[in-house]
């Protein structure tokens, strides 16, 4: 919390959250992951900083238009209304894929102020923003080519940066933060069952995993792409020899915990148990790390996988279950408790589970809630040479943002591309829906604005956005043309704050 609480204190000083740990703001790193780390902290009940303020900061690092290249999110000025950056921000499906997992975790926060709300205009207002950030979340699904089977960018008008013919997903950099396509075809831990739904249900995810593990990393100058020449993180990547997956980065960390969305939990723990075993070794430059040590972050990833558990989905107070290391391993809990992890048959080759028991009670799921463990707990796990079907059931895996079998659902514009906005006298006014924050439009009071040309579908949400000031204090009336052709009202209301829905 006293952590968290220094982040905010950079909020409070210069009105952003810094997007690296280092002095100043930076420009580092892809995404804002901040907003899901505070989000995660907090549902897992750390105390020590004011939720509501990180809350705000997340919100605003997703929602508003950063001054300068150094803070918030990039692109925003038009992946606001797309739902994804395009090819003119540079790498710019690399912050669209982050943006979704941090609005996965504002999303989450947000629905636990709800709870809390003393108001039911609080209540209501946190509940609808819940429900925006959550179709936000499922916007990385935008950026899927089926056509090619992989993650890429779009440009501005819409179409794909690399025609299916002439695409590579083993070519780095241009839409990749130093990554390939590979790495890129699974940045949804939070939501693997629309990532599966994507590649056609959980044989399909299965399958694009074992092509992934199987795939050599050469790191030839012929793939660096964008780079130009072979970068560091290729060399890493091919080291490995664990296929396309480069464990010196931590944009892979998440990708062997991922079969546990495939039902194929053991193949989880036959990859980390290897990368425990093998790749935490050495002597020379990283004394022992694979690669960067950004934070703490890689060694993070050994300390959570060694005691058989890893938070694969981040804004979320759970963790997903893999293989433990060692025979026996216990935790001291800052409460006073201890959570211990024995697997008495475990040995270099008993790396698959056979069953296991928390606190006595046998379980099954691939999953555990953080409540279960942040008192002290006891995980018995009983190991073995060879898979079992423990954790292979449908309702075994780790909960996800879309069901099992739906694909996801992001925000789609309704407005669609004939659109037109109007004032009374019937002049259009274009900056209005040209999904372009960077465009103004000035709007008298008491205007009246007509939406045509829209797409079909049934409109659940709508925003309203300030292109140059803050909207301090506004009311309208919204109207909808009945079958009969006369106006009704719809909604009426006056904010002082951000708008909230109403049915």
């Amino acid at each position: 919390g006293e952590m968290v609480d220094g982040f905010l204190q950079q909020y409070r000083d210069g009105g952003w959250v810094a997007r690296w740990s280092s002095p100043g703001y930076a420009d580092l790193m892809v995404g804002t992951s901040s907003d899901v780390a505070f989000a995660d902290a907090w549902l897992k009940g750390v105390q020590g900083f004011d939720p509501l303020e990180a809350y705000v900061a997340a919100r605003k690092n997703a929602t508003v238009v950063a001054p300068d290249r150094h803070v918030g999110r990039k692109g925003m000025a038009r992946s606001t209304f797309r739902g994804y950056a395009d090819t003119d921000t540079h790498e710019g499906m690399s912050w669209s894929m982050e943006g979704a997992l941090n609005d996965f975790g504002i999303a989450n926060m947000a629905d636990a102020l709800a709870t809390q709300a003393k108001t039911a205009t609080a209540r209501e207002r946190y509940a609808t923003e819940a429900l925006y950030f959550r179709h936000r979340a499922a916007g990385y699904s935008a950026l899927f080519d089926p056509a090619i089977g992989f993650f890429q960018g779009r440009t501005p008008d819409g179409t794909w940066r690399v025609d299916a013919a002439q695409y590579d997903p083993r070519v780095w950099g241009h839409d990749y933060t130093e990554s390939s396509g590979w790495t890129f075809a699974f940045t949804a831990p939070h939501d693997g069952q629309g990532l599966a739904a994507l590649y056609g249900g959980r044989a399909g995810l299965a399958a694009k995993l074992d092509t992934f593990f199987a795939t050599p990393e050469t790191a030839e100058a012929s793939f660096a792409g964008s780079y130009g020449s072979t970068i560091h993180e290729m060399t890493e990547a091919r080291d490995v020899r664990m296929g396309m997956y480069a464990h010196s980065n931590q944009t892979a960390h998440h990708i062997p915990w991922m079969y546990l969305y495939a039902g194929q939990p053991w193949k989880t723990r036959r990859l980390t148990r290897e990368i425990l075993s093998r790749l935490y070794l050495g002597s020379e430059i990283g004394q022992g790390y694979p690669g960067d040590e950004d934070n703490g972050e890689m060694s993070a990833w050994y300390l959570f996988a060694a005691m058989g558990l890893y938070p694969l989905r981040m804004g979320t107070p759970d963790y997903v279950i893999g293989s433990p290391l060692f025979t026996h391993a216990s935790l001291r809990l800052p409460n006073g408790g201890t959570l211990t992890v024995n697997a008495l048959q475990n040995s270099p080759q008993n790396v698959y589970v056979q069953s296991l028991k928390v606190n006595g009670k046998p379980w099954r799921k691939t999953w555990l809630p953080h409540a279960d463990i942040a008192r002290g707990a006891t995980l018995d796990f009983v190991m073995g040479p060879t898979p079992s079907r423990w954790g292979t059931g449908p309702d075994d895996a780790p909960p996800s943002l879309t069901p099992t079998g739906e694909r996801p659902a992001p925000l789609r514009d309704v407005l669609g591309d004939t659109a037109r906005i109007t004032l009374a006298d019937g002049g259009d006014v274009p900056a209005l829906h040209d999904d372009d924050a960077g465009t103004v439009a000035a709007v008298a009071s008491a205007s009246a604005l007509t939406f045509s040309g829209m797409a079909r579908g049934t409109p659940t949400l709508y925003t309203l956005t300030s292109g140059n000031a803050a909207i301090a204090a506004s009311g309208w009336t919204l109207e909808a043309r009945t079958a009969d052709g006369a106006w009704k009202v719809a909604l009426d209301m006056f904010s002082s704050d951000l708008p909230v829905r109403r049915p």
